[in-house]
């Protein structure tokens, strides 16, 4: 068995990322994925030019083959008769259906959960949406940027004070479409008990707040905040991270400060500090912490991060690198994990690509294949779904399918 999905038919119409992301994760796990596309394309295989950002490896788009590996691409016109047909038949034979359109969309295209549970009652219909489906905001259009915002995510980053934190783009999408496939997988194992479809819906908004869970956990169940810190006056300074020699940053983090406090004041060469009234426990550490902070900045920058590594680590400390994007890619750990992989890719040649966030002892999750080309599986797709080379040759001339 080459996934625990393995099996599992998806049929996906997606665009962009949220919901790219969830049947990419999907067929991960084993699924066949199969997107269907309108003749426009989904708009994330032109995305990285829209942007102006980052052209890809060789002018391919890494944005769109990050979100739609492992999956086949079938081309539908969707507004003709002929195309209705053909998706319903493709709606007979599967087991997931998986959009991120608004929640009136595929209502309006005659594709809506009703319909579709009605013609195919074991179907698992799932909708990642911006807001949910209730509420007075439910059809309001949304992107990855409204779900950070509107979730908090952005002023529960930084310090006290500042404005909003900007958030490199595409965290809400990610998340999203990892609590929808995780939605969907327990949709199928409830299947499995009660022989029943139903309808799986998820949200941007959801799916952050789920993310921000203690944080949101405060102010709902106190009617306070959980407060954002300063770096410079950090209430727990064991707590915390400092700039090194080599400007490169390293964080501490003793939630246990007063069995740790002995420990950091060794490797750090402040023995005398230890029994100082200042610092010699949690509360006097939290009254004086502006002045602890200040001295551990200036040690830390006395050495290099390795060094401090060394010296940290001969007495048990708990710390690690602040780590950029790049550095992340090539953590020895990241790899052994498998959270990147490498990747023999048929058009770039070998390449690292971001791996699981989980492992299966027996059912691992593999990269079996890269992102399709615009119909590429146009033809293979419609031959199991039991249509001839005749009918295929039809409804590509009269324009139902590319």
């Amino acid at each position: 068995m080459s996934g625990p999905l393995e099996g599992v038919k998806v049929v996906e119409i997606t665009m962009f990322q949220q919901g790219p992301v969830a049947g990419m994760r999907l067929g991960d796990l084993g699924a066949d994925v199969i997107k269907i596309e309108a003749k426009t394309g989904d708009p994330g295989r032109g995305f990285m030019k829209i942007i102006g950002a980052m052209a890809g490896l060789k002018g391919h788009n890494y944005y769109f083959e990050h979100t739609n590996r492992n999956k086949r691409s079938l081309v539908l016109d969707l507004k003709t008769e002929e195309g209705k047909e053909l998706f319903m038949a493709l709606i007979d034979r599967a087991d997931v259906f998986l959009n991120n359109m608004s929640i009136g969309a595929p209502i309006k295209m005659g594709i809506g959960p009703d319909v579709l549970l009605e013609r195919n009652p074991q179907l698992i219909y799932a909708q990642a949406s911006g807001w949910g489906r209730k509420g007075p905001d439910a059809k309001t259009l949304s992107f990855d940027y409204t779900g950070i915002a509107r979730s908090g995510l952005m002023m529960s980053c930084g310090e006290k004070g500042a404005p909003p934190t900007q958030i490199l783009p595409g965290i809400g999408d990610e998340i999203g479409g990892l609590i929808c496939a995780w939605g969907i997988t327990a949709a199928l194992y409830a299947r499995e008990k009660t022989g029943r479809g139903q309808v799986v819906d998820t949200s941007l908004m959801g799916s952050m707040i789920s993310t921000l869970g203690f944080i949101m956990a405060a102010p709902a169940m106190l009617g306070q905040e959980f407060p954002r810190e300063v770096r410079a006056k950090a209430g727990n300074p064991l707590y915390n991270h400092y700039r090194c020699r080599d400007d490169r940053w390293i964080a501490i983090a003793h939630l246990d400060p007063d069995r740790y406090w002995p420990k950091l004041c060794r490797a750090m060469g402040i023995d005398d500090l230890e029994q100082d009234e200042r610092f010699n426990s949690i509360e006097a550490r939290g009254k004086n912490a502006e002045a602890l902070v200040a001295i551990f900045d200036e040690k830390f920058a006395a050495k290099t991060r390795d060094e401090w590594f060394e010296m940290l680590s001969e007495e048990g400390c708990i710390f690690t690198p602040v780590q950029t994007p790049a550095e992340v890619t090539s953590d020895p750990q990241a790899l052994a994990n498998n959270y990147f992989i490498p990747v023999e890719h048929p058009d770039w040649g070998p390449i690292k690509m971001t791996g699981f966030p989980w492992d299966f002892s027996d059912t691992p999750a593999a990269w079996r294949r890269k992102a399709p080309g615009f119909g590429e599986h146009t033809d293979e797709i419609l031959k199991e779904a039991g249509y001839e080379d005749e009918q295929i040759a039809s409804l590509r001339e009269s324009g139902v399918v590319a």
